[in-house]
């Protein structure tokens, strides 16, 4: 007789129980060969309703699953950057480099008034015959917003981007600013309408559009010298959609705002103070000027200050919510020389930036007081907006002078003055607003 054993003389464990580690020695042959070779043994229930030892399972399989489905996802983020970058591009630069100078001619520009002192002859330019090279990491923008009632540029920004330094620098044109063009009215917000004007009546609206853009981009060039790269132009409707699609914004209205213009199809009703603003609250508060001492200078102001505000909220939040959606609202309704993947070059590059980086400079240096004949101008004070294009616009390895530009200014004591020793028009050209007024 067999007290307490099995079949094959060892001793059996109770069912569901499993064997402590000196029980196991009894009845677990291979335990101290696994042992002395450093491995772990596990059991699992046997077919009697005991335990047998378990197959060895390999050592960090888990731990290699976990590292594959890493790589997997890295891979797939990997692919995702570098078909976004594939995709990404940067615009073509403007061409022409300089603009070729304008041959003085032999005598300042008439003055309006005779008793006046003589402007002095326009420069000849020592850079002329030069070639310049534009510098591969500078794009100059302009960005203008014009109603489509009159197609007047009343908000017209001058930028620069640096790639490599990560800054954006902005300057705002007087929608007032005297320009050398023909007509009785001299101004700079006039270039869009008189481009769509040229036009024959067989044009359509998108060829009068383009005919209007290529107008006012000529007229920046006369002003800086050279071309911009990059241009948008954007239109109120354009304007409140691209507010709304990245959820509007926050910003403290610096003073009431309540204004109506049937006319325009205009109603502004906001309350000074912080709150977050919808496109339709948002196009109020770029617009309005009645309520400015300053008036346009007022307005200018504090458009440059909300969007500095705009730009702080990006780059506090690291991104550009709703991204594609901007973009594609972008491409649909502004004129613009950029297609999406420029127009993702640009959003990546801008939250590359600092806030601090990011700087709106002002109105560029003009007399924004002046009047001819009744009617108030913007007068560019000349040699200091070479010195700011030169700091902050320039893209060329070679300086704009003065012979690259075509300015017409003025002043109360010398009169006018050409930078190309011409008036457009001539001097009786200026329609007289002080004869229509009576």
């Amino acid at each position: 007789m067999k007290l307490n054993g099995n079949s094959r003389g060892s001793h059996s464990a109770p069912r569901h129980e499993k064997p402590s580690r000196a029980r196991g020695e009894d009845f677990a042959p291979g335990r101290d060969e696994a042992a002395a070779a450093g491995e772990n043994l596990t059991y699992e229930p046997a077919a009697d309703g005991g335990y047998e030892p378990a197959p060895a399972k390999r050592r960090g399989s888990g731990a290699k699953r976990a590292a594959a489905i890493l790589g997997a996802i890295a891979a797939v983020i990997a692919l995702c950057v570098i078909g976004y970058a594939l995709w990404e591009k940067p615009p073509e630069f403007g061409g022409g480099g300089l603009v070729q100078p304008v041959t003085p001619s032999a005598a300042p520009a008439e003055s309006a008034d005779p008793n006046a002192t003589p402007s002095p002859t326009p420069t000849e330019d020592p850079n002329a015959g030069a070639p310049a090279s534009h510098n591969d990491h500078m794009y100059t923008f302009l960005v203008v917003g014009f109603d489509k009632v009159a197609y007047h540029t009343d908000t017209i920004m001058l930028g620069a981007l640096d790639t490599k330094e990560h800054t954006i620098d902005v300057f705002s044109v007087p929608r007032d600013t005297l320009m050398n063009i023909s007509g009785g009215t001299k101004k700079i917000n006039e270039l869009v309408l008189r481009g769509r004007n040229s036009c024959d009546s067989s044009a359509t609206e998108e060829e009068r559009m383009q005919a209007g853009i290529d107008r006012m981009l000529d007229g920046f060039t006369d002003i800086l010298g050279f071309e911009v790269d990059v241009y948008a132009a954007v239109d109120l409707d354009a304007f409140v959609e691209l507010i709304n699609a990245i959820g509007g914004v926050d910003y403290d209205v610096p003073q009431d705002m309540y204004y109506w213009d049937p006319a325009q199809d205009l109603a502004i009703e906001l309350a000074a103070g912080p709150q977050h603003l919808t496109g339709e609250q948002a196009i109020g508060v770029v617009r309005y000027r009645s309520g400015y001492v300053t008036a346009d200078i007022g307005r200018i102001e504090t458009q440059q200050d909300f969007l500095k505000s705009v730009a702080d909220q990006f780059l506090t939040l690291g991104n550009i919510p709703k991204l594609g959606e901007f973009i594609d609202i972008f491409t649909k309704y502004v004129v613009t020389n950029m297609d999406a993947s420029n127009l993702a070059f640009f959003a990546r590059q801008f939250l590359l930036c600092d806030s601090e980086d990011v700087v709106f400079h002002g109105t560029i240096p003009a007399n924004t007081n002046d009047a001819i004949k009744g009617l108030s101008y913007c007068s560019i004070n000349v040699s200091e907006w070479i010195e700011v294009i030169n700091e902050y616009l320039n893209p060329y390895d070679q300086p704009v002078t003065e012979a690259n530009l075509n300015i017409l200014t003025h002043n109360f004591t010398t009169g006018f003055y050409s930078t190309t020793g011409t008036i457009a028009g001539g001097i009786d050209s200026f329609t007289d607003f002080t004869a229509l007024r009576g």
